[in-house]
């Protein structure tokens, strides 16, 4: 008979109690395990290398474009809409004419006038239109006049108004029609465009 001698390390060590592994580990060497599986099957094919590389560089295009995402489209959408309110402001309505645009503008004048036959009492406010030839094309008396009601003087304005002869608006130079403000006061005439 032999002797062995007897390992007491290994027999302490078989005594003692098992322990299991923390979940969060074992985790980690699961998806290491997989990773590598993939990393091999992808050495012996050609395709799934392809097929990798192509979503390795979908994934990280979308995780770069992200964060830039929202801002960029919240910029475009608000960029939209702001040019949308301001740009009908910026619009010039121009003549057929070919003219040089100058950006300046004048309003309708009046070139001459006959007095009313009956000298007004009080101011007299009128509207006008006039066309691009400085014609008198209509007219409007604001509210609040006490001597509209008055069917002479009406009559007397209107007389005053055909007899009178106004410079067209000009826009960029050229003759365009245009408003203007008449006011007739007692002692003179006065014309805001």
């Amino acid at each position: 008979m032999s002797y062995q001698p007897v390992d007491h390390r290994r027999e302490s060590l078989r005594g003692l109690p098992r322990l299991a592994p923390p979940s969060v580990l074992s985790g980690q060497l699961r998806v290491l395990a997989s990773r590598e599986s993939q990393r091999r099957r992808r050495r012996l094919d050609a395709h799934a290398l392809v097929a990798h590389w192509r979503e390795e560089i979908v994934f990280r295009f979308n995780m770069l474009m992200r964060p830039v995402a929202v801002p960029f489209a919240g910029g475009l959408a608000s960029a939209i809409v702001l040019f949308g309110l301001l740009a009908p402001g910026f619009a010039v309505q121009r003549s057929s004419i070919g003219d040089i645009p100058t950006g300046l503008t004048t309003e309708a004048t009046l070139q001459f006038s006959f007095n009313l036959a009956a000298s007004p009492a009080y101011d007299i406010i009128v509207d006008v239109v006039i066309d691009d030839q400085g014609r008198l094309v209509d007219y409007s008396i604001p509210k609040g006049q006490s001597w509209a009601s008055d069917p002479v003087m009406v009559r007397s304005l209107e007389n005053l108004l055909l007899c009178t002869k106004f410079t067209p608006a000009t826009l960029f130079g050229q003759p365009a029609s245009g408003r203007s403000r008449i006011t007739l006061r007692r002692s003179h005439m006065e014309v805001r465009g």
